[in-house]
């Protein structure tokens, strides 16, 4: 059986604890893991960037940003272990490469970051609610989700 190699951005990430537009792509992506069907790729700029978006809405909607941040976390440690996650390091390599990404295509160091790790990781998709980055990591040969 081939199993599907996924990149999540923070955008579709946020998506899985936070029911809002396009939460069901998220949670299919975790249904496939947790099946064994699918590869969920991250990078840990992900779970940072996650606790900054988790805190503002805490602020604007009142959620518990702890709770869903713990929440997020104790889900994707048992993915992990079931070795349906992979958490990338925000390594030097990626820096570097994501750094001539940024001065080709003019986009935010962390999508960067997020684009490097998915050609590191090897992911077949690209995942991201964002427009924009979905069209950036196009023009670098990654297939998207939207």
């Amino acid at each position: 059986m081939t199993v599907l190699r996924v990149y999540l951005d923070t955008s579709i990430l946020v998506k899985r604890y936070v029911k809002e537009e396009n939460s069901s792509i998220a949670d299919a992506y975790f249904r496939q893991a947790y099946r064994g069907e699918t590869v969920i790729c991250l990078s840990e700029i992900n779970l940072g960037e996650t606790a900054v978006v988790f805190d503002r809405y805490s602020r604007k909607m009142g959620i518990d940003a702890r709770n869903r941040a713990k929440t997020m976390l104790s889900e994707l440690g048992v993915l992990e272990r079931s070795s349906s996650v992979e958490i990338y390091p925000v390594s030097s390599q990626i820096i570097r490469q994501a750094i001539k990404v940024v001065l080709e295509q003019h986009i935010y160091i962390v999508d960067a970051i997020q684009l490097e790790t998915c050609i590191e990781a090897g992911s077949v998709v690209f995942c991201s609610a964002d427009k924009e980055l979905n069209a950036t990591a196009r023009k670098l040969g990654l297939e998207t989700a939207f």
